[in-house]
């Protein structure tokens, strides 16, 4: 041992709500995003949260000279998600049930030939 009490750091990932409106009510539009980062137990991981999402939040005029704002408004989730990452389920969205299926019992999907978006 090396005398060190200091925990290693782990992955954590939460999930943060925003929103973002304009100053005279016009628009409003919620968003809900997904982050990993690493800390050494839950309560560094929500300190390291709220900074990364204080970040995101702005303020600015929009082209028809109306301010703007993106303000972070929940951490929804922290979750401890260990030391490896690989193959690590990140986020997962239910959807809303339906009384029907949209979908023939014997429906062949084609997953691989998905366009691909990015965020970044």
């Amino acid at each position: 041992m090396d005398g060190s009490s200091e925990l290693p750091p782990v992955w954590f990932s939460a999930t943060v709500r925003f929103a973002s409106y304009t100053e005279d009510a016009g628009y409003f539009m919620p968003s809900v995003s997904v982050y990993t980062f690493q800390a050494i137990d839950h309560e560094a991981a929500f300190v390291r949260v709220l900074e990364i999402g204080r970040a995101e939040e702005r303020t600015y005029v929009n082209a028809e000279d109306v301010r703007v704002r993106i303000a972070m408004t929940e951490v929804e989730t922290l979750n401890m998600l260990g030391d490896d990452l690989d193959c690590t389920e990140v986020f997962w969205w239910p959807g809303e049930e339906q009384a029907t299926s949209p979908y023939t019992w014997d429906r062949t999907f084609t997953p691989e030939t998905s366009t691909l978006s990015t965020a970044l």
